[in-house]
């Protein structure tokens, strides 16, 4: 119907037309959508984002019944919380992306509003162990475990720089890494090597921002920034999808997994091999709890 507009008990009500306990929104889709657009009924039902959060209020809320929607933009999450702090609506949870809210003291503090550990979903799934157990899984052999891991901890050194410029820029409303498209623009991604960091570019970016190399040092160390924890998440999953389709293809000769498969791939894996007496465990038990 033309002109129809849900209102806000609509809104709070919405769970009994899925016949579920309550709705959970969530970042993620490649479509993103306003807050009218969402209170409309727009969402997305089949993203990582409810991949990796669907397993969590499976272990938490496993008493709930739930209903998935993703909405693209963190933005219209807090224009959502919004809503839900005002007691405008309820019967919703929502769960959204730490990025740097949690360094900054930006989170938002509400018992039905939930944050992953790291900056995203990629960030707390994506690691040496999931890359080595994604590759075992597809060559089904052993893996060279030291060539891997050399590859990860020279990334982790060299990009050290640009992620704690990400988190001083993200104070001032600003970032380092293109959230867009571009952000592997420091990184080389030729698949007949390792992905390395761009140095040089990384560098450039740094004198063309007026960025101060000691301040973000003090920033670094002040914050306790760590790499595989705080660096953008995209950028962290594609530079470890550019390990696994490099390995298949010197070490094996296999052409390129899509990354949209390896990204479920490193959530499965997580969970099944990882999860368990993990920080991240500790981490979500408390938030759920």
């Amino acid at each position: 119907m033309a002109g129809f507009r849900r209102t806000n008990k609509g809104i709070s009500n919405l769970h009994l037309f899925y016949n579920v306990d309550v709705i959970v929104y969530l970042e993620g889709g490649s479509k993103s959508y306003s807050k009218h657009e969402v209170y409309q009924n727009s969402f997305s039902s089949d993203t990582e984002d409810i991949a990796f959060w669907s397993r969590l209020f499976k272990r938490y809320r496993s008493a709930e019944k739930l209903k998935y929607k993703s909405v693209g933009s963190k933005q219209t999450l807090k224009e959502i919380a919004e809503d839900l702090l005002s007691g405008a609506i309820d019967n919703i949870y929502i769960a959204m992306d730490n990025e740097f809210d949690e360094v900054h003291n930006k989170r938002i503090i509400h018992d039905n509003i939930f944050y992953t550990y790291g900056y995203s979903y990629e960030n707390d799934v994506w690691n040496l162990q999931t890359v080595l157990t994604i590759l075992e899984d597809l060559t089904a052999t052993n893996v060279d475990y030291n060539y891997i891991e050399k590859g990860v901890e020279k990334f982790e050194k060299e990009i050290r720089k640009a992620v704690v410029a990400d988190s001083y820029m993200f104070k001032k409303g600003k970032s380092f890494f293109p959230r867009k498209k571009g952000h592997l623009f420091c990184v080389e991604c030729n698949l007949d090597n390792l992905p390395i960091v761009k140095i040089a570019e990384l560098n450039k970016m740094i004198i063309n921002l007026s960025l101060n190399i000691n301040t973000l040092k003090s920033h670094g160390y002040k914050n306790k920034i760590q790499v595989l924890k705080h660096c953008f998440g995209h950028l962290l999953a594609d530079f470890f999808c550019q390990i696994i389709n490099h390995y298949l293809k010197v070490k094996h000769g296999f052409a390129s997994m899509r990354k949209e498969i390896l990204y479920r791939m490193a959530i499965k894996s997580f969970f099944d091999k990882q999860y368990k007496n993990s920080d991240l465990e500790a981490y979500y038990q408390a938030q759920f709890t």
